[in-house]
């Protein structure tokens, strides 16, 4: 009897240990977007935009009011990936596609706190995250030029 109740306490932590584990919840958030920079010429753009994962990987999509693809940033922590029109462009850092994308480089790692409603550095630009309990935010680029206006709508 001993012995049987000594197996079934194996077994029962054998099959403990194999259950898969769950992993961890990953950060989703949907809305709007409006980018304006003040280049030569001026360049402004809007899309519909879902955003998921955390700065060291996630993926950035861009959609049409028709919810037609218009691009996609995706990113692990070696390398970053724009796929838009067709093409699929490699890059070394996401900073440096999302620059080739919209014209500036975009705070994207400071983005995941800024949408959570917390403040984060990021070089240049300034953060206004007052209408965080609505769902809005809006970050300004001074530094350095072209100067640059980003403005989020989130779902509700």
């Amino acid at each position: 009897m001993m012995r049987r109740a000594a197996l079934l306490l194996c077994a029962l932590g054998l099959i403990a240990c194999a259950t898969p584990r769950t992993p961890p919840s990953t950060a989703f958030w949907s809305g709007r977007l409006a980018l304006q920079v003040q280049s030569e010429p001026a360049q402004q753009w809007f899309a519909n935009f879902e955003l998921q994962g955390n700065a060291d990987q996630g993926e950035l999509l861009l959609l049409s009011p028709i919810g037609t693809s218009l691009a996609k940033l995706s990113w692990t922590p070696r390398a970053a990936q724009l796929e838009q029109g067709g093409r699929t462009l490699q890059g070394a850092s996401l900073a440096q596609l999302s620059e080739r994308l919209s014209g500036t480089a975009l705070p994207v790692a400071a983005l995941f706190d800024w949408l959570l409603g917390k403040p984060s550095d990021a070089p240049g630009w300034q953060a206004d995250l007052s209408g965080h309990g609505q769902g809005r935010l809006t970050a300004q680029r001074l530094q350095p030029s072209p100067a640059a206006t980003l403005r989020i709508v989130l779902d509700q």
